[in-house]
């Protein structure tokens, strides 16, 4: 499948203002224009932001959200913290580390606590753990976290990288470059890569940087500090309609995939696409499988994972100047969308099949 990249993605809503003639209608207060950038292009891993924004969540608390397709997690944080954006999906490590280096960002609600970042290859490749790598030609997408991250997983896993050969290209063609071995692997996303390779026909082998112990809450919804203090009313409705969205998509993932699918152009029409769409959602649901989002409510942030995945910055990526972590997070606008036992039951298990494998 061709993913054609695109500048940007509008999705926008409008607001209706109505008058009868001698009785004029009060007037209806203008909705509150948001832009929000996701991390990469608008797969199904993203289909609650879709399904937020069609479902009028975001609407009904009075916000008009654009969403803009992004190029990596490390091309979010500076059009975040310069205003361009007022909201931005981001893995959380990487965000730390933009905040290290003076960037203005917070997070204010997790989407996928499980962390689906690693190098992926072909079932036919025979590479399958990480010293694999060393000889072996690596696709990346410089924007993209995995090539962020890729310091602290050298630092963790003792790998030579001068033994890697790195080439860099774009997201779309790292794929083309897997499928038609160009390349032997590449750093992705699992919910980027395998839903692609699965759409195909093919399978993959995962070596994800967190078992090797390169521990991270992978992505959040991240804003700069002065909009928090400044608009908290604007991060709830925001937060609220985005887990709501969320929990949607949780329950109801037929629906869903539907939904994404007429609200992105460059996915109608291909039973491929469908696939692409349908696999990524699974795999952004099963990264939500976890007792803090059981227990605490959808969004929430368990201290002792952001914790960890500060001190992986620290101690894999060499960022010394790291603010407080109290200062780079906030749960206060997440917690109150919730599943039932009785959902979270159904929800889990239907996951299960979904959640990124482990090495053995």
């Amino acid at each position: 499948m061709t993913l054609h990249r695109r500048s940007f993605l509008t999705l926008t809503g409008a607001a209706a203002v109505g008058g009868t003639i001698g009785f004029p209608m009060p007037a209806v207060k203008a909705a509150t224009a948001v832009k929000f950038t996701l991390p990469w292009l608008p797969l199904g891993t993203f289909a609650f932001t879709f399904v937020a924004k069609a479902k009028g969540y975001w609407e009904k608390r009075g916000l008009d959200v654009t969403i803009d397709r992004g190029f990596g997690s490390g091309r979010v944080c500076v059009p975040v913290d310069q205003g361009q954006y007022d909201f931005g999906l981001i893995d959380l490590a990487v965000m730390m580390n933009c905040a290290g280096r003076g960037l203005d960002l917070v997070a204010i609600g997790g989407t996928w606590p499980k962390s689906p970042i690693g190098i992926f290859a072909r079932k036919d490749s025979g590479i399958t753990k990480a010293k694999d790598l060393e000889g072996a030609t690596v696709g990346f997408d410089v924007g993209s976290g995995d090539f962020q991250l890729w310091p602290a997983f050298l630092k963790a896993t003792g790998i030579d990288d001068s033994k890697v050969k790195k080439v860099t290209m774009s997201g779309p063609a790292l794929m083309k470059a897997l499928v038609d071995g160009q390349v032997k692997a590449v750093g992705n996303f699992y919910g980027s890569i395998a839903p692609s390779l699965w759409a195909q026909g093919q399978e993959i082998n995962s070596i994800l940087y967190e078992d090797y112990g390169v521990k991270m809450h992978s992505l959040v919804v991240a804003c700069k500090q002065s909009t928090v203090e400044k608009k908290p009313e604007l991060c709830q409705a925001f937060m609220d309609g985005i887990m709501e969205g969320l929990k949607y998509v949780y329950l109801n993932p037929d629906d869903a995939v539907k939904v994404h699918l007429n609200s992105v152009k460059e996915f109608k029409g291909a039973i491929t696409n469908q696939k692409v769409i349908e696999y990524g959602m699974h795999i952004g649901t099963a990264l939500g499988m976890v007792p803090a989002f059981k227990n605490n409510g959808l969004g929430y942030m368990d201290p002792g994972l952001v914790k960890d995945s500060a001190n992986s910055v620290q101690t894999y990526m060499g960022v010394k100047t790291l603010p407080p972590v109290e200062k780079l997070y906030t749960n206060k606008f997440v917690g109150k969308i919730k599943l039932t036992d009785a959902e979270w039951a159904v929800v889990a298990a239907r996951s299960e099949k979904y959640i990124p494998p482990k090495k053995s």
